[in-house]
């Protein structure tokens, strides 16, 4: 997409939407989105693709990703790019919850929640499915709504239903913000670990995925083994799991709290647990994403 010319600018100010009332997050109540930081974000959207694009061409450089002085340099460049998004890793219940305060609480008007196609498979131009899993929330869903680059509003019961299909697809949900604030929430990405540039990111850098508030608990003796099941080899894209005397093994360092392999362990050895250490609340706060919250009026 290219970046913003005059007549662009013209329409989104013409619409009214930059001085329209528009809904963020602030821990675990809703807040007005102001005009600066509604154009800003809108700006961002529209050069995303370019931006995505840019990153993948790194991510692509063997120079930079085969040797140790290039993975030094990208390792500065993910950590001098900590303002754009990053994202901490939920469970699908969470993300569930997540929907629920959102369309719950009370707030500004606006959007709520909207669904498109993947940003990183529409700048890429490489596609798999799911394709529509995008899933832009608040002030967020105002902007991508209004880029016309097919995004939809949804219900919560519709948005749940992406949530689902996605985890069923061995996707992981991202919540993700810019300048490093929960006021900037915009979305929940889906997120597979061939084509989405910060998952892919994290593999290269550890940068731009977070641990979420929870994380696996795993009994070895109810593991029915590789040969039965061994499925969590599979869902797992951080690497987590590995076989240990026929049975699987697994690393709780590298586990980011997904949920991907609870809910496919034909043995029942895998629960969610709170993550003790949970480092992201003044994001992304676990009161929300573990319920233990009512809605909020805004403050």
């Amino acid at each position: 997409m290219p970046l913003m010319d005059f007549s662009d600018l013209v329409t989104i100010l013409g619409a009214g939407h930059l001085f329209s009332e528009h809904s963020g997050m602030d821990g675990n109540r809703l807040r007005r989105v102001g005009p600066i930081q509604y154009a800003a974000h809108w700006l961002y959207g529209v050069s995303e693709p370019a931006i995505l694009r840019a990153v993948d061409r790194l991510f692509s450089n063997r120079a930079l990703t085969d040797t140790a002085v290039g993975r030094v340099v990208l390792r500065l460049i993910a950590r001098a790019s900590r303002y754009l998004p990053h994202g901490v890793v939920v469970t699908t219940p969470a993300a569930e919850r997540l929907v629920d305060f959102i369309v719950d609480t009370e707030g500004p008007r606006g959007a709520r929640l909207a669904v498109g196609p993947c940003v990183c498979q529409r700048a890429l131009d490489r596609w798999q499915e799911p394709c529509n899993k995008d899933m832009v929330l608040l002030y967020g869903a105002d902007i991508y709504y209004h880029l016309n680059v097919g995004y939809k509003l949804l219900s919560s019961e519709e948005a749940k239903g992406i949530l689902r299909a996605c985890h069923a697809a061995g996707l992981i949900h991202a919540v993700e913000f810019c300048m490093q604030s929960g006021k900037w929430i915009f979305v929940v990405c889906n997120c597979d670990g061939e084509i989405c540039v910060p998952t892919r990111g994290y593999f290269l850098t550890g940068e731009f995925l977070f641990a979420g508030p929870e994380i696996v608990a795993y009994d070895r003796t109810r593991c029915v083994g590789e040969e039965q099941c061994g499925k969590c080899l599979d869902r797992c894209m951080f690497g987590a799991n590995r076989v240990v005397d026929g049975k699987i093994s697994l690393d709780a360092e590298k586990c980011l709290g997904c949920g991907l392999c609870v809910s496919t362990c034909a043995g029942g050895a895998r629960t969610m647990t709170e993550r003790g250490d949970y480092r992201n609340d003044r994001q992304v706060p676990a009161e929300v994403l573990l319920g233990r919250t009512a809605s909020a009026a805004p403050g």
